[in-house]
């Protein structure tokens, strides 16, 4: 029993060391263009309608700090000013500590960042499509890598996740109480 333990023990820290999927390097090229890794084990792709301007929901993304003010599921966030492009962020999210650097950044069109959590890699883009009557299509996709992502946080999760986070932004967007 003592050598099976000490087996998977020795595997897992492989998948650690070897970082499996693909490099950081390699999500924020994806990122800088708008794009996920659709091959990731976690995936999801959403969208909301959103009565409020581009504008309106644009300052809501970029203004990270007041994340926590509107998106309960965000405990905390530190950075330096809005998000621009190459910003870099930290933030609380489930108890789990995302490191973040904002990689695509188009003013009130689109805004995208790679992130790192313990050993897991992601990539989260924002389309924001203007529509008319002052509406706004929020479009939110993001992919997931990392060892053991799929029993850890498989895609449901992520889109129960990302679907909460899609309302309490419409919410704010909406100034619904």
């Amino acid at each position: 029993m003592r050598t099976m333990l000490v087996a998977v023990l020795l595997l897992l820290g492989a998948f650690t060391i070897c970082g499996c999927g693909d490099s950081l390097a390699t999500l924020n090229r994806l990122s800088a263009t708008g794009s996920i890794h659709e091959d990731a084990p976690v995936t999801t792709h959403l969208q909301i309608q959103i009565a409020a301007p581009p504008a309106k929901v644009w300052a809501l993304l970029i203004g990270a700090s007041s994340w926590p003010t509107w998106a309960k599921q965000v405990e905390s966030v530190t950075v330096e000013g809005p998000l621009q492009n190459g910003t870099r962020f930290s933030w609380k999210t489930g108890g789990t500590d995302i490191h973040s650097q904002v990689q695509l950044f188009e003013p009130e069109r689109r805004l995208s960042w790679t992130g790192t959590a313990l050993t897991a890699k992601a990539i989260h883009v924002w389309e924001l499509r203007p529509q008319p009557g002052n509406q706004t299509l929020l479009i939110m996709k993001e992919s997931m890598d990392g060892p053991l992502m799929v029993k850890l946080y498989p895609s449901q999760k992520l889109t129960e996740a990302g679907n909460q986070w899609l309302l309490a932004l419409k919410r704010a967007a909406e100034d619904i109480p």
